[in-house]
């Protein structure tokens, strides 16, 4: 299994020096555009046009896809998580009105779940918590209850469903939403998008280290 791990976060740096060079190249095209005669400018952009399709095609047969990127988990210490703050919502009561729909969602799994060995990933999508073919967590029990509950992810421990519209229509309430909606996904702010990416990137270092340890 470490041998996996560690081809797929090869995939992943290689796809991440694809990202850098295709960024570096579009700076050399701007500047070469930039410092050419104004007379040339035209056939120069007419080669680089030209060629351009063919690289598209050599970097893409190279990238396993954005469906091929690896879903790693935030470097955090899962068992450091701390309870959130009122206790949270009491999810023993709740489970019969629910039925832990929270359990269909992806989890990323980290670094310390895979040096654990306890929690399965899902092979097609490294590193998400394995589902059955219901798509429910493969380790929620027929009463949906969690049967992992100690090892569980950072992610399951830090959750709190009450303000989430994939679970509550009105939590208050305890009606729950419409299982056939799903609202749209909230588009990023260009800080949470770099956020995300260097969390992204503290995550791949830890997992390389952890895979270079003897």
């Amino acid at each position: 299994m470490r041998d996996l791990r560690a081809a797929l976060l090869a995939i992943e740096e290689l796809r991440g020096d694809l990202f850098r060079l295709a960024a570096r190249v579009v700076a050399l095209e701007e500047e070469l555009v930039r410092r050419v005669p104004a007379d040339e400018r035209d056939a120069v952009q007419a080669a680089l046009d030209a060629r351009t399709p063919e690289l598209v095609k050599q970097i893409q047969a190279a990238d396993v896809g954005a469906s091929g990127r690896l879903l790693l988990g935030d470097a955090v210490d899962k068992y450091a998580v701390p309870p959130l703050a009122d206790g949270g919502p009491p999810c023993l009561e709740l489970l019969p009105i629910c039925q832990a729909r929270c359990c269909t969602f992806d989890v990323p799994l980290g670094t310390q779940d895979l040096e654990e060995g306890v929690l399965r990933w899902d092979e097609g999508a490294p590193y998400l918590l394995a589902h059955d073919d219901a798509g429910r967590c493969a380790y929620q029990s027929a009463d949906h209850s969690c049967t992992v509950y100690a090892e569980r992810p950072a992610v399951c421990r830090a959750y709190d469903c009450r303000e989430d519209r994939r679970v509550w229509s009105d939590y208050a309430r305890r009606i729950p939403a419409p299982r056939d909606e799903r609202p749209a996904d909230r588009a990023l702010t260009a800080d949470e998008r770099h956020q995300r990416a260097a969390a992204r990137g503290v995550s791949l270092m830890i997992e390389s280290r952890a895979l270079r340890r003897r």
